[in-house]
């Protein structure tokens, strides 16, 4: 058999534990690879268990003493770091967790000299344990800090085995560790405790949403309801049996009565608008989807409108033409135009229902998010038809009004006209022979009763050109015209009238302006505004200047007289209006709209500046030559010419 010796040694340097041997003076006589491995040096000379910083302070100076008195220990699983030795000095060498086996070595006379430590290596497993119980540590801080009520119940008697702060807090300091659900909280809803046990039975997560709990939170003998999103998760034992529930519960109370609020405050909206008289529908932006209608509406419809329908579904659902009879598809619909950010302001359309069929008048505005409720496009509408039928009407008297005016001023024109030439006969014999006893009797009577037929015979005029209008038939032959030529001629003619008004006539500006106009409605124009400056100017100058400026023709009539209210300004171009009283001045109201008519006729504008007091100036714009076919047809006409 080989030396004992030789064997021991072996096992010492090869052992795969880590062993050391100490002296009395705590001094190392020998350690072995292993050793030298785990701690990365081997202690120096100077080195001594007994000066251990690191042992005195966790107490281990006393285990060893024992193993010199020769009896094996075990010391505690402890953080070793030999770089934190004060008393040597090593640089190279590893932290690491170690529980140590010291056991005496006796020699023959059995004193222990020695003492062997065999040294456990348990790093990896202490810093595991450390790590989880970090884990756990964070996991609980998790549970405690977090906004929502949080326990855990163990069994088929649900017994609390942890309950959160919050919960805590919310059962009013209620002692719920380790009492069962029932005797911690005894008003709990029975339903609520069946939900339970069904998550323990089928082990299924169950969630409960604004789930309403009505108990004695606080435990003073107020109940009350509170609203809670809950969510029940089965906890499993190492076979895979439920063994308890974790609840997590979020207090939404706040938010379920805002909504209820906004609710209430929904109904009695809907409410009120079924009291309006007039139709009101709502939809949704975007989509166009109708999300309301009041009782206005669905009496129109014959019952009540489909609501939260697709909106491509609406042009087989409704019927709505335009004011042509065409049908228009679900793009064109009110609702759906409105939708896409379109202002509907008076669209009218025909609705086809089973109520009847009615002229609608749609608007439309939007309504933005406020107060809980979100954005919605508002569509009210008013119901035209008996409105149309009256404008149907009325348009039908104006048109037999308008023929009227037409047939009885061609009846009265041609009377007056053969008046008027008669009146003018006479009034030239008196000029012929002004001696004359006829003469000196009848002169001055013909004179006045020609001004009357004349005056007659413009406003018969007027009437004719306002039948015209209205029917139609106001046609213009355009011919190249001297526009400053025209205002002198007419200006040449008011001149009786104007000795007789106490005013001087003065016709200024660019000397020929040639354009493309009807001579006869122009001169109707000229003369219309020269009696207006006559009548309301009179005493005072009337001034008639005419310019050419990028291409346009411009005609401006300025009197001196009584001026124009900014109220009258507005209205003085329509038909029969006037701005001032017709006791003072006679006249129908209509030259000026005639006028207006006949300038916008020829593709130009008029406009009136002035002030009570101040005067009137009349301007007239007028392009030097029409657009369209209009401008073709004369351009063709001059190259024939040349």
């Amino acid at each position: 058999m080989s030396d004992p010796l030789a064997l021991l040694e072996g096992l010492f340097l090869h052992s795969p534990v880590p062993y050391a041997i100490f002296d009395r003076e705590g001094h190392c006589r020998l350690s072995n690879p292993a050793y030298r491995a785990m701690f990365g040096s081997v202690p120096p000379p100077e080195y001594s268990l007994f000066r251990d910083e690191l042992v005195a302070k966790m107490g281990l100076d006393l285990l060893l003493h024992r193993a010199f008195e020769g009896e094996t220990v075990q010391t505690p699983t402890i953080w070793y770091d030999v770089k934190e030795l004060q008393h040597i000095e090593v640089t190279q060498a590893h932290r690491i967790a170690i529980s140590c086996t010291c056991f005496p070595l006796a020699c023959d006379a059995g004193e222990v000299q020695y003492i062997a430590l065999a040294y456990k290596d348990v790093t990896a497993e202490l810093m595991a344990r450390e790590a989880e119980h970090l884990e756990r540590r964070r996991l609980y801080q998790l549970l405690t800090k977090a906004p929502l009520a949080i326990d855990l119940l163990r069994g088929q008697d649900l017994r609390f085995e942890f309950a959160s702060p919050l919960l805590k807090r919310l059962l009013g300091g209620r002692e719920l560790v380790g009492r069962r659900l029932l005797d911690a909280v005894p008003d709990i809803a029975p339903d609520l405790v069946t939900l339970c046990l069904n998550v323990m039975k089928t082990g299924e997560r169950v969630v409960a949403r604004e789930y309403a709990l009505t108990i004695d939170y606080a435990g003073k003998g107020h109940v009350e309801t509170r609203y809670w999103n809950l969510s029940h998760e089965p906890l499993f034992d190492e076979q895979g049996r439920v063994d308890g529930i974790v609840t997590f519960a979020f207090e939404v109370t706040e938010q379920v009565l805002a909504r209820h609020a906004v609710e209430h405050q929904q109904r009695w909206l809907e409410a009120v608008l079924d009291l309006m008289p007039m139709p009101v529908v709502m939809a949704e932006p975007n989509t166009g989807v109708i999300t309301f209608s009041n009782d206005a509406a669905d009496r129109l419809y014959g019952g009540p409108m489909p609501t939260n329908v697709s909106a491509s579904e609406y042009g087989e659902i409704f019927h709505v033409t335009d004011m042509q009879g065409r049908r228009l598809g679900p793009e064109l619909l009110p609702s759906a135009r409105a939708a896409r950010g379109e202002r509907l302001d008076g669209m009218e359309v025909m609705w086809h229902t089973k109520a009847g069929q009615f002229v609608l008048s749609i608007c439309s505005e939007v309504l933005p998010a406020m107060h809980g409720h979100p954005e919605v496009t508002l569509l009210p509408f008013l119901d035209i038809t008996r409105l149309k039928s009256v404008e149907q009407r009325l348009q039908d008297a104006i048109r037999v009004r308008d023929e009227f005016l037409s047939v009885a001023s061609h009846e009265l024109k041609t009377p007056l006209t053969v008046l008027g030439l008669r009146l003018q006969s006479f009034a030239r014999a008196a000029l012929a022979d002004p001696d004359s006893d006829w003469a000196q009797r009848h002169a001055r009577d013909v004179e006045g009763m020609l001004r009357q037929v004349m005056r007659l015979a413009d406003l018969v005029n007027g009437l004719l050109d306002v039948s015209r209008i209205g029917t139609g038939r106001l046609n213009l032959e355009y011919e190249q015209v001297d526009l400053r030529a025209l205002v002198q001629e007419v200006a040449a003619r008011f001149q009786p009238e104007a000795e007789r008004a106490e005013c001087d006539v003065e016709v200024s500006g660019t000397d020929v302006i040639v354009g493309a106009w009807d001579r006869m409605r122009l001169e109707q124009v000229v003369t219309n505004l020269v009696s207006n400056a006559l009548k309301y100017g009179a005493g005072h100058p009337v001034r008639v200047h005419v310019e050419v400026e990028e291409g346009r023709a411009r005609l401006r009539v300025r009197d001196e007289g009584i001026g124009i209210s900014a109220e009258a300004q507005a209205r003085i171009f329509h038909k029969f209006e006037r701005a001032v009283s017709e006791r003072n001045y006679g006249g129908l109201g209509l030259g000026l709209y005639v006028t207006r008519t006949l300038v916008e006729a020829m593709e130009g504008v008029i406009h009136v500046d002035s002030a009570l007091g101040a005067g009137a100036t009349f301007t007239v714009e007028l392009p030097l030559c029409p657009s369209g076919p209009v401008a073709v047809a004369i351009k063709a006409i001059k190259e024939l010419a040349s």
